[in-house]
Parts: C-alpha cells; structure tokens; sequence
C-alpha cells in the first residue's frame, strides 16, 4: 500500500499498522526459559526472605533482653537523695506514703523506681518515721539495721551513737557488729553500744525522744559535749569547747530562744561561761580556766 504522507488522517489505525514491515529480532532464548529464570529468580528471593526471618528473631529477642536488664539496672541503681541542712528541720513522703520527718543534718537516699520490690533507705541522722503497712521496711545506717512492717518510731544515728525508740506497731534492731537483735514494741528504747552490744529499756517516756519535732531540745544526764553539739546543729553555729570534761546536763530549751539566750540557760547552772566571737562562732568555757 502506497500512502499519502499528506493525508495520514484519513488512514484507520489498522490499515497503518498493517503496513508496518515484517522485523525479526534475534533471541536466543525460549519463552519456557525465560519464565523458568523468572520463577527461579522469585524462589531465591523467597529463600532470602526467609533467611532474613531466621537471623532477625535472635537478635530481637538479644535486643529485647538487653533493654530489659538495662531498665531493670537503671530501676535497681537510680537513687533519690533528700538531705536536710544545719539550722532546719525537713518532712518529706516516700514513694509508699510513708512519712520521715529529718532533724538537722541528716540525710537519706533510696530507689525511688525500686520501691515496690524493696522498702529500703540509707540513713544517718535523726529522723521521725512513721510507716506505711507494706512488706518490710529496713532503714541502714553505719551502726545497724531497723526493720518495720508498720509502726512508727524515732531512730538517732549520730557519730557513734544509734538509738531506736518505739512508738507503735514493733521494731528489729540489728547490730551490723555482732549481729545481735531485739525487738522493740511501744515505749521500748534500743541503743547500739561502741561494742556492738544492744542494750534494751523498757517502759520509757518516748514523748522526750521527739520533742526536737516541736523544736523542744530535752536532756537527761546528757554529757554536756552532746548538749552543745545539738544545739551547733539547730543554730547552724560553731561552739569551741575547752576542757569541759564529762558534765552531765538535764534541762530543755525552745529553738524560739536566741543563741545567746540557749547559751546562757544551760551554761550558769552548770559554771561555764560563753564569749561570742562572731554571729556563727562561740567560745564555751569552764569558769576555772580563768
């Protein structure tokens, strides 16, 4: 067919595909070959699909565990701190309700995101506790361990001292020396010895042992060293001592009172007088120095 280039409009899409030539294309393969390098070319991706599957289920289940024991590290070893400065008093809550209220200078630490697996702080101080019922509670210091269920109670661990009053409910005392324990129940006071011995009494006014809540200070036959060593801590003072030796004091006194008025209440019954050095430093001293 001759066509008019001019006029290709009037041509049907037939008529001009028809009139294309004849071309032959070599190919060297067959119409079975090529579809079987197909399907072979699927059944190896396949193959690697699965491979791929195998290989990512361990290291899933590795990368599972690994996140699992870092949380439960972080969980286990974070640690909250609460201190409480000289010259002031603290109360906080625990992660169980419980209560602490901190005299001053004292400071506990805990695990606050391990809490509901173990009650457990590390304390040196003095403090007011006032426990929430749970599993149990241990309290650690450098001296011992207290362990409550639910109760309250007062415990002072200072230097080398470590008492343990009782209020309600029962306490274990442990000495962390000789491993020595007791239980106290209400109006029971235990105190750990240099030697590790507990020493126990019974029936006491535990009342006196947490008047400081109230900012009342109260002494019974208190060597007088311990006397001015609590009132440095309420002040936020320093108190040079000379040679007071070992003189009992019993009295109280208010945190209300002024410094020099504190100083002046205990020191004349007992002959001792003070100077004031400056507003955060004293000079205590026996009349017979002079």
């Amino acid at each position: 067919m001759n066509f008019d280039f001019k006029n290709m409009d009037k041509y049907s899409d037939e008529e001009l595909l028809n009139s294309l030539p004849d071309i032959e294309l070599p190919y060297s393969k067959s119409k079975d070959e090529v579809w079987g390098e197909m399907f072979s070319e699927i059944e190896n991706d396949q193959k690697q699909v699965k491979k791929t599957r195998r290989l990512w289920i361990p290291y899933s289940a590795a990368a599972i565990m690994l996140l699992f024991i870092s949380t439960a590290t972080f969980m286990r070893l974070y640690t909250e701190s609460i201190t409480c400065p000289r010259g002031e008093h603290l109360s906080f809550l625990l992660p169980d309700n419980s209560r602490v209220e901190l005299n001053a200078k004292s400071s506990l630490t805990y695990h606050p995101y391990w809490w509901q697996f173990s009650r457990k702080v590390k304390f040196e101080g003095e403090a007011f506790f006032n426990i929430s019922k749970g599993n149990r509670f241990d309290i650690v210091s450098r001296h011992g361990v207290t362990s409550i269920l639910g109760t309250s109670f007062n415990i002072n661990t200072r230097k080398n001292n470590y008492k343990v009053t009782c209020f309600t409910g029962k306490v274990k005392v442990q000495s962390n020396l000789t491993k020595d324990e007791v239980v106290l129940f209400p109006k029971d006071f235990a105190s750990i010895n240099r030697n590790g011995q507990i020493e126990l009494e019974s029936g006491i006014n535990a009342n006196e042992k947490i008047m400081w809540r109230d900012h009342i200070f109260f002494f019974t036959a208190t060597p007088i060293q311990q006397v001015f060593e609590e009132i440095e801590l309420q002040y936020d003072i320093r108190i040079v001592k000379k040679d007071l030796g070992k003189i009992p004091y019993t009295g109280n006194f208010r945190k209300s009172n002024s410094v020099d008025g504190i100083l002046n209440w205990v020191c004349l019954p007992l002959g001792l007088e003070y100077s004031k050095v400056s507003s955060k430093k004293y000079i205590v001293s026996s009349k017979q120095m002079k």
